[in-house]
């Protein structure tokens, strides 16, 4: 096992949440890398270590899982013509908002919202991003995943997606959506290129077709 190692010392409690809801007092927790190493009493005295953090008075948990975000939206809030304007409304602008976000936008916006999300307790995230200009998701991915390296946070991605505009009787303007054939294969390289199912992996990717009035019974069968 490889990696930098750290000592959690002497909490007040430790918290696993595992299947047996075991919990631990005044007790330690070692971590090397990202995996828990050791977990009991007297580890200060048993094992080695790099760091050593004094938890006395804290209680220790596992970290909290976020499973819907939209990391774009944190750059499109407080928009005054935003407010009070009914929600299908809000998402035509907000469409017409996210078709102009490119890598270096989506990074600051993903690097915000997991920001905040690590100052409250949250390690993994689940991202629903639904807008790809141009219908390659590479670069924005991309952007997302680097921001997540770069906090430390476990990155569920999804590939969102949507083929029915305006002059199908959908929501979003033609602009934002793709055929299924485009979404499809754009889908397949995001999943073969970024998609890492092994234990312990920090990124994974996920298909998410949107909301009913912006997709097709024929992009939701195959996604599936």
């Amino acid at each position: 096992m490889a990696g930098r190692k750290i000592l959690i010392h002497n909490a007040d409690w430790i918290l696993t949440m595992n299947q047996k809801r075991q919990k631990y007092r005044r007790a330690d927790m070692l971590v090397q890398g990202n995996i828990i190493a050791a977990l009991g009493s007297g580890l200060m005295e048993t094992q080695t270590y790099d760091e050593m953090i004094d938890a006395r008075g804290k209680i220790v948990i596992p970290g909290m899982v976020n499973i819907h975000h939209h990391c774009a939206h944190t750059l499109v809030r407080n928009i005054p013509n935003l407010y009070e304007i009914g929600l299908y409304s809000w998402l035509a602008e907000i469409y017409r908002l996210l078709a102009c976000f490119d890598e270096e936008l989506l990074y600051a916006a993903t690097l915000g919202a997991l920001g905040d999300l690590l100052k409250t307790g949250c390690t993994t995230v689940f991202d629903h991003h639904y807008v790809f200009p141009g219908g390659n998701s590479g670069a924005l991915l991309d952007s997302q995943f680097s921001a997540a390296k770069d906090l430390g946070v476990r990155m569920y991605a999804s590939r969102g997606s949507m083929d029915l505009s305006r002059k199908d009787g959908g929501l979003p303007p033609d602009s934002v959506v793709q055929t299924v054939d485009e979404i499809l294969r754009d889908c397949r390289r995001a999943v073969e290129k970024y998609h890492d199912p092994s234990f312990n992996s920090m990124r994974m990717v996920a298909l998410a077709p949107c909301s009913p009035f912006s997709v097709s019974a024929e992009l939701l069968r195959p996604s599936a």
